[in-house]
């Protein structure tokens, strides 16, 4: 069967495409490349182009890179259109790239590998984030930011303050940034419930998650919104492969190296999963054992009881949230 793949290379102000055909059982041919401004118009050039060549526009796929935010509106109005759209992470077209052995690197090249990736492997389809999972996305990573921000504040002051003859208007000025940051983020903070409590179902579940011990609202609502309420997880493996806290062996003959955590995911799970799980070890029973457990196997390397308690953390969300019902602190769950 013929698959017809559009290979989008995206920057700020422009859109590079590249239309192949698959012949054969491996073969593609080349049907068109084509530059695009990156706005409405150019969306609407690039439907009107792949329809002068292709005989069935609407079976035509969509791949794209993510790149930011750059891609969104392109996926939205393709989606919105009821196209098959695939966004891809920028690494998989890395490693992909590497493994052709391509030599140059341009928009216009880029668009074919991508075309070339999407005829080969099959890329998922791409599913859009829900209007009220979007406004919680943004606001959490916003949240994050600020945090970031706070936290080099508060260094560069601590930093001041042991330099020699500082000036004060220099370290009020620091003083008032950081007071800036705390402000803004009790104002987010205060949005992200209101946003929450507005919606009864979502603020039922995430009621629900919160009876266990070292979890908050503002790590469950960033964790469903970085993975859009679970939506293509189906099962704890993927979950935990998503957020990058699978396990990674390295082991080669004689050669026995040290296993560790992938990290090849959303790193902003990651993050938001380290204080909990520091809290949990310490307020939760059954996740205070699994430390201690993991801490007694690896007594010198005592963060994997951290991460094990990150990921069971996780684990505990997607199950609760999947299966919607009350957390049992009793239940024996999968670790």
């Amino acid at each position: 069967m013929e698959k017809i793949v559009v290979g989008i290379d995206i920057s700020k102000d422009d859109i590079h495409a590249c239309l192949k055909e698959s012949v054969g059982d491996a073969g593609s041919k080349l049907k068109g490349t084509h530059k695009f401004p990156n706005s409405r118009l150019g969306f609407t050039e690039l439907l009107y182009w792949v329809s002068r060549r292709s005989r069935e526009a609407g079976s035509v796929w969509y791949v794209m890179e993510a790149t930011g935010s750059y891609h969104e509106n392109l996926a939205y109005f393709l989606y919105e259109n009821h196209l098959k759209v695939s966004v891809v992470l920028a690494n998989k077209i890395k490693y992909y790239a590497r493994s052709q052995h391509l030599k140059t690197k341009t928009d216009k090249v880029d668009a074919c590998l991508i075309a070339d990736f999407g005829l080969s492997q099959k890329p998922a389809l791409w599913q859009p984030l829900s209007c009220a999972y979007r406004q919680l996305r943004d606001l959490c990573r916003e949240r994050i930011s600020l945090q970031q921000a706070r936290s080099r504040a508060k260094c560069q002051l601590d930093a001041m303050h042991h330099s020699h003859d500082k000036l004060a208007c220099i370290l009020r000025i620091k003083e008032e940034q950081i007071a800036l940051y705390e402000k803004l983020l009790l104002e987010i903070e205060q949005e992200i419930q209101d946003k929450v409590s507005s919606d009864a179902e979502l603020s039922r579940k995430v009621t629900q998650i919160r009876e266990v011990k070292g979890l908050g609202l503002l790590t469950i609502v960033t964790v469903l919104c970085e993975t859009n309420g679970f939506l293509l997880s189906g099962n704890i493996r993927q979950v935990v492969s998503y957020a990058g806290l699978d396990v990674k062996m390295s082991q080669s003959g004689h050669y026995q190296g040290r296993t560790r955590i992938s990290k090849q995911g959303n790193t902003r799970i990651r993050g938001c999963l380290y204080m909990p799980a520091l809290s949990a070890v310490r307020s939760n029973e059954p996740i205070r054992n699994l430390h201690l457990r993991i801490c007694e196997r690896n007594p010198s390397i005592r963060i994997k009881g951290i991460i094990a308690a990150m990921r069971k953390l996780l684990v505990l969300i997607f199950v609760l949230w999947k299966k919607d019902e009350p957390y049992d602190p009793n239940h024996v769950w999968q670790a």
